[in-house]
């Protein structure tokens, strides 16, 4: 399945959906009917239980996304709608998302790529938080996320200097996971989902929301809901299958077979 809005690109290939910012001329700043068309398309990506994982990238070849386009979004930004939607929280996401980056990913494009489970970056790209330079304030989750994610004195130079750093500087600090050519983010983000589709869909999807839920608990609240949550898995009729192919020495049945269809492009 395959829709396409003038600024949002969303596309099915089997068990994979595509998401792509498409601004290219403005480096794929976010407006915010882009920041309502990629909730929509996240969530809806999320809603189908044939989706096993979700690739986001942006058009072009000089920008993931820049953020917010503040001639056309902060006009627009309220209390209850903007830059900390629910395009921004991953707890709300249970499918696997996977960020292709090839190119600028600067503020808000940056506070998005935290809501994103695994990331892959083009050697082009840079990565910013540059609200302060224009006295603003990020409002995507960075001031909790980022300190959660990298090294705190690495996410508070990010926060405080506005600066722009590389790739490589990115995958240093534990931003990214791999840097790769330009114009090969895409096809390393493919392997990635290929060999997550080939994982049972439920306990995927169980895994990473034991993750996310257990990130404010308590250490004694977080185990007990790993538990708990295991035991669903466990009980399920892919772990049945999956317990019952490895002792037949067989590939389980619940695998998605699947030929990517962009990244070689």
């Amino acid at each position: 399945m395959k829709i396409t809005t003038e600024k949002i690109q969303y596309e099915e290939d089997g068990p994979v959906a595509y998401v792509t910012l498409n601004r290219p001329d403005s480096h794929n700043a976010l407006t915010m009917e882009m920041i309502r068309g990629l909730r929509k398309a996240l969530t809806g990506a999320d809603e189908n239980e044939s989706v096993r994982a979700i690739i986001v990238t942006g058009a072009g070849n000089e920008a993931f996304c820049a953020g917010g386009d503040l001639k056309n979004t902060m006009p627009e930004i309220d209390e209850n709608e903007g830059e900390g939607d629910i395009m921004f929280r991953r707890e709300t996401i249970t499918t696997p998302l996977i960020a292709a980056v090839n190119g600028y990913c600067i503020a808000g494009g940056m506070e998005f790529l935290q809501a994103t489970d695994i990331r892959i970056a083009e050697a082009n790209a840079e990565f910013g938080l540059q609200e302060p330079r224009w006295g603003l304030s990020p409002r995507g989750g960075s001031h909790v996320r980022l300190p959660r994610q990298i090294p705190y004195c690495h996410a508070m130079e990010f926060l405080l200097t506005g600066e722009l750093f590389p790739a490589e500087h990115a995958k240093e600090v534990g931003l990214v996971n791999y840097v790769v050519p330009d114009g090969k983010s895409l096809e390393r983000a493919e392997e990635i989902a290929r060999s997550i589709v080939e994982n049972s869909p439920f306990a995927v999807k169980k895994i990473k929301e034991t993750v996310l839920r257990a990130e404010n608990l308590a250490t004694e609240e977080a185990h007990q809901l790993e538990r708990d949550i295991g035991e669903t898995v466990y009980d399920h009729p892919e772990a049945t299958e999956g317990l019952r192919a490895f002792e037949e020495q067989r590939t389980p049945e619940f695998a998605s077979e699947w030929t990517p269809s962009r990244g070689g492009e």
